[in-house]
């Protein structure tokens, strides 16, 4: 039977605690059995040793979880539904449960001051597994000791003392100032009654046997002195006299079933008032966490206060009957009287059977009474049934609650629903978030390396152009391009782009500076590639226009400005690739456009010296032509000759003729131009006599006569 009914284990539990308490003493001899001690008691059975206190600890710990662990079990034993604090098998389970919370008080006042000793004198690492053991045991013993208070059983056996919501910090030495012990109280046991208050429980013995040995052991003794009528008159008395006692008798069993019956549906009415009971409180919890205990709580009062007025009304029945227990005692007493006053006479006869009939009277008034107080038990029936209707009532507002308890568990499954789809599209978020970051980190990444590689792209450009302006500066110290000649108009030509393209070259360096990005790196870079070819073919016609001065040092200052603005534009080019020189771009911009003026003004003087000089140049050009007329006439005779002597030896006849007559004809020609010439020499010679022209004769030929080229 135990072992069906989950007794077994709890046994088991029980007696291996008694065997942990047993070891416990016997390494602690110094704690009494109910291990109370006081505080200087404990130091001295710890001696001040960190080591015993540290060992005590591990003990304690020990026997506290073998307490927790039999109220588990026993707590988990327990059938709310059929058994409860006040039927005799939940009493049987929890009555271990007493000594246990006195122990386990005890163990835990002990438990946090030897703690606070240790961490006062230890590191707080070295004792972390006895703070995690401490914490799980002290929600354990928090969680035990309410459960235990809310049972009406350990109400009115001990008063269980109630832990703090957090537990103490033994890193904190000040908490232990503000710690409280808590106490178990135990109520006053009430005196024991005397024995001679006990009411014997034992009726007289009035078998038929008794009474019938007892009447002929007086019918053996006084056979001689009667007469036989008083005998058959007395046993005629005696037989309605065990006939009203077997009555009685009978009326009295009958009363007893019937106090037996209500006895029994009393206490049917209990176990319902039991579980009903339990039912309230379980309606209570609902109701605390609805927040509607008011009404449940009203309602189990009134429960209570019938519950009372039904036991208050079942004493009075108790009372009725054990008076008339008593009754039924006396009346025995008195037939005996009666039956020994019979043996005097018939007069006695007589009186004892008055007696009688005023004790069947009074009886029967008994009986009456006996009948009010079945009507009063029907009566208690009534009241039984309108506790069943408040029942019914109950069970109806607890189905209510259950229901609207189902729509809040739907209403919040629907919402942890809606809460797990929120979490997820949080996730999905979440991966979708970390996606961008990565794809942002790439992009910022491939966009640096694009900065960097336009960086090096710009360093190259400019280390390009550089290289291109310091190859023209070299060519122009290149004997090579001392032939080379330019006009000083297409010179001039080339100095507006040159001064628009430093412009953009400054403007593009400054946006640069200001937004270092590939839209501005663009425009630099295309800027300063233009810049420096045109700056190169601007050096190289530079030189070529520097030949062309008659002037050789003219020429050769020329030829030093071109090479400055080069050296300008190197100089620019090379604070543009320092970032700690960029400030002096601006001012090296403006010093390469001073040079190209300087170029500019002096090519400006050069084409005004070559306008001044036009007219001596072109009467020596004159010259030289008219001397190389005379040679080339002299070399057209000479070759006239020579053909003249061919044809003279290699033809004959009208072709010999005809050749001659060309011949002398070309030869005349050429006598009339040579004497043209020196006609026209003699001319201008007259001319400058008169003093109409310039002092030489030839700068007026060209404007007399063109002279033909052979």
């Amino acid at each position: 039977v135990h072992l069906r009914e989950g007794y077994g284990k709890l046994i088991h539990l029980y007696t291996q605690l008694l065997m942990t308490k047993l070891d416990f003493h016997r390494r602690n001899p110094r704690f009494p059995g109910n291990l109370q001690v006081t505080k200087e008691e404990l130091q001295d059975i710890g001696e001040n040793d960190i080591n015993n206190y540290f060992q005590m600890s591990v003990e304690m710990f020990d026997y506290m979880d073998n307490i927790l662990e039999l109220q588990t079990s026993i707590f988990g034993s327990l059938d709310m539904s059929r058994s409860n604090s006040m039927t005799s098998c939940g009493q049987c389970r929890l009555a271990p449960l007493i000594p246990c919370i006195q122990d386990s008080s005890q163990l835990y006042d002990y438990c946090v001051k030897i703690l606070f000793k240790l961490h006062a004198s230890l590191p707080p690492d070295i004792l972390i597994g006895h703070r995690e053991r401490f914490l799980k045991q002290f929600k354990e013993l928090r969680q035990f000791y309410i459960n235990a208070s809310t049972m009406q059983y350990f109400k009115t056996l001990i008063q269980i003392p109630l832990l703090p919501d957090n537990p103490p910090n033994f890193l904190i030495q000040a908490e232990l100032r503000s710690y409280v012990t808590p106490v178990v109280i135990l109520p006053a046991e009430e005196p024991s009654p005397p024995e001679s208050d006990a009411v014997d429980g034992t009726l007289i013995d009035t078998s038929d046997s008794g009474s019938t040995g007892e009447f002929v052991d007086f019918n053996h003794h006084q056979n001689g002195s009667i007469s036989p009528d008083i005998l058959a008159e007395r046993d005629s008395l005696i037989e309605q006299l065990q006939m009203e006692v077997s009555r009685l008798r009978s009326e009295i069993q009958r009363l007893q079933r019937v106090v037996e019956q209500l006895h029994d549906k009393i206490g049917e009415r209990e176990t319902q008032l039991a579980t009903k009971d339990s039912e309230l409180l379980q309606e209570k919890q609902l109701k605390d966490d609805l927040m509607q205990q008011t009404v449940v709580i009203s309602r189990y009062q009134e429960t209570e206060e019938k519950f009372k007025t039904v036991d208050g009304k079942f004493q009075k029945l108790k009372e009725v009957y054990t008076k008339l227990r008593d009754e039924h005692v006396q009346l025995i007493r008195q037939k005996a009287d009666v039956v020994k006053q019979l043996e005097g006479d018939r007069l006695l006869a007589q009186s004892v059977q008055a007696s009688m009939e005023a004790k069947l009277q009074e009886i029967s008034v008994e009986k009456s009474r006996a009948q009010e107080t079945l009507q009063k038990s029907s009566a208690l029936e009534g009241e039984l049934e309108i506790l069943r209707a408040a029942q019914e009532a109950a069970r109806t507002e607890t189905l209510t609650l259950a229901s609207r308890m189902d729509y809040v568990t739907n209403e919040k499954s629907v919402l942890e629903s809606e809460l797990q789809d929120l979490l997820s599209q949080k996730g999905d978020l979440d991966v979708r978030l970390r996606e961008a970051e990565d794809k942002y980190r790439e992009l910022l990444l491939t966009k640096n390396e694009f900065e960097n590689k336009l960086h090096r792209l710009l360093g190259t450009c400019l280390s390009g152009a550089e290289a291109i302006v310091q190859k023209s500066i070299e060519d122009v110290d290149n004997p090579a391009l001392s032939a080379v000649k330019c006009s000083p108009d297409y010179f001039r030509s080339l100095t507006e782009p040159v001064s628009t393209l430093l412009d953009e070259v400054d403007s593009s360096f400054h946006n640069f500076n200001s937004d270092s990005s590939s839209s501005t790196i663009e425009p630099l870079v295309r800027s300063v590639g233009q810049m420096a070819h045109s700056l190169a073919n601007y050096l190289i016609h530079g030189k070529a226009t520097s030949n062309i001065s008659p002037d050789i040092e003219f020429g050769e200052s020329i030829e030093e400005v071109c090479k400055l603005v080069g050296s300008d534009a190197v100089t620019l080019l090379r604070n543009m690739r320092d970032k700690s020189k960029a400030a002096d771009v601006p001012g090296n911009v403006a010093a390469a456009k001073a040079r190209v003026g300087q170029v500019d003004a002096l090519v400006e003087k050069l084409m005004a010296r070559l306008q001044g000089d036009t007219k001596e140049i072109i009467g020596d050009l004159v010259e030289d032509e008219l001397a190389s007329m005379d040679k080339a006439i002299e070399e057209a005779a000479n070759r006239i000759e020579d053909m003249l002597r061919k044809s003279r030896a290699a033809d004959s006849g009208i072709k010999l003729e005809v050749n001659e007559k060309i011949l002398d004809s070309c030869t005349n020609l050429m006598r009339a131009i040579r004497e043209l010439v020196k006609k026209s020499r003699l001319l201008q010679a007259e001319i400058v006599l008169q003093g109409k022209v310039g002092s030489k004769p030839t700068q007026n030929i060209s404007k007399a006569f063109t002279i033909p080229r052979f």
